[in-house]
């Protein structure tokens, strides 16, 4: 029964990993998350589906982005410097793959030459948009 479990879980990264695979460019992104907004839109998003290119990617993205934070707030704590090149976002409680494809979208249009980024740097130009972080409070301006 462990052997078969593990299996599935390997099946499922493998098609997951190979999906996303498919989206190297900010193009790459914005049209497949076009086709997931128009995909399957009364499907239930807590149902299970064959997994799309964009969701993929996203949950891949999301994944490495609380990665990033959490050795972020480790480095803190331990009084460690920690350099990143991306701006700082505070995320919603809650964005859907759908809401944050839409997103991906918009900031795509808005600006185009994003279209020739890398994926995930489109990906984190929109979060960082939508969602950045507050000032400091108490510093001089």
């Amino acid at each position: 029964m462990r052997k078969w479990a593990i299996a599935c879980v390997l099946v499922f990264v493998a098609t997951t990993a190979a999906t996303a695979a498919e989206i190297k460019t900010g193009r790459d992104l914005v049209n497949a998350c076009r086709d997931y907004m128009t995909s399957d839109t009364g499907q239930d998003n807590n149902a299970a589906r064959a997994p799309h290119p964009c969701r993929s990617f996203l949950q891949g993205f999301f994944v490495s982005l609380v990665a990033r934070e959490n050795a972020r707030t480790d480095s803190m704590l331990k009084g460690l410097p920690y350099t990143s090149r991306e701006a700082c976002v505070r995320m919603p409680d809650f964005l859907s793959y759908r809401e944050m494809s839409g997103r991906i979208v918009g900031f795509a249009q808005k600006h185009p030459e994003a279209m020739a980024w890398p994926a995930a740097t489109l990906a984190q130009k929109t979060l960082e948009a939508d969602f950045p972080c507050p000032p400091p409070t108490g510093t001089p301006r």
